[in-house]
């Protein structure tokens, strides 16, 4: 029965901080058109990070202290990061194509500002919510 429970809490906690990020291959129809991949249910504290390159990213179903950043390579790499935001944010690639997204768990928020962009290459807001 214990067992049961502390399985029933855990499955409660990971879909209670579930986000969606969805991929976009042209930076023109970022957020504008269907996605190319679409990811449901990913957990916090992931780095989503599908093949190929993207000219946009989608992430969506987080709250305001989410943290979200972008990243024109592999695996969310710290130096890689083109942007961050909180919460839910659409944003096209810069000069480089977008790579992989990291999804952070709520109340992270690391400064009063809601946007720190990171590199000269930088990813460009379309909408945050």
């Amino acid at each position: 029965m214990k067992l049961i429970s502390s399985f029933i809490s855990l499955a409660l906690a990971a879909t209670a901080y579930s986000a969606s990020v969805n991929f976009y291959t042209t930076r023109e129809g970022t957020c504008g058109d269907p996605p190319t991949q679409e990811y449901r249910g990913v957990a916090c504290n992931t780095c989503v990070d599908p093949p190929l390159d993207w000219g946009g990213a989608y992430v969506f179903d987080v709250s305001g202290d989410t943290r979200v950043s972008m990243h024109n390579q592999d695996n969310c790499t710290p130096g890689s990061q083109v942007g961050q935001w909180y919460g839910n944010v659409c944003a096209r690639a810069g000069a480089t194509a977008l790579r992989s997204v990291w999804v952070a768990c709520p109340g992270q928020r690391l400064a009063e500002s809601n946007t720190t962009i990171a590199d000269a290459d930088k990813a460009t807001l379309i909408e945050q919510n």
